[in-house]
């Protein structure tokens, strides 16, 4: 997420059988348009080299990061007190 809250290009490879970097991570990135998955089993030497050369002049449409978390946050906690 930093680097989608960065709007920079990428490229990322989820560990195979990572239920969360396979399901959540990947699910929360493609909502925000961000980054480039290559499943593990699909990242030969050739294939990641494609990629990320595809991926590193790209300008990124990405979809803006909240940035307001920690004041969400506070404010709910500042309730409870």
């Amino acid at each position: 997420m930093e680097l989608t809250a960065a709007r920079r290009p990428f490229v990322y490879v989820p560990l195979r059988g990572h239920f969360e970097q396979n399901r959540h991570v990947r699910y929360r990135l493609e909502r925000y348009r961000a980054g480039r998955c290559l499943l593990w089993d699909e990242a030969t030497p050739d294939r990641l080299a494609d990629a990320v050369a595809s991926e590193i002049d790209r300008d990124p449409d990405y979809r803006p990061v909240e940035t307001n978390g920690a004041a969400r946050a506070a404010a709910l906690l500042a309730e409870l007190i």
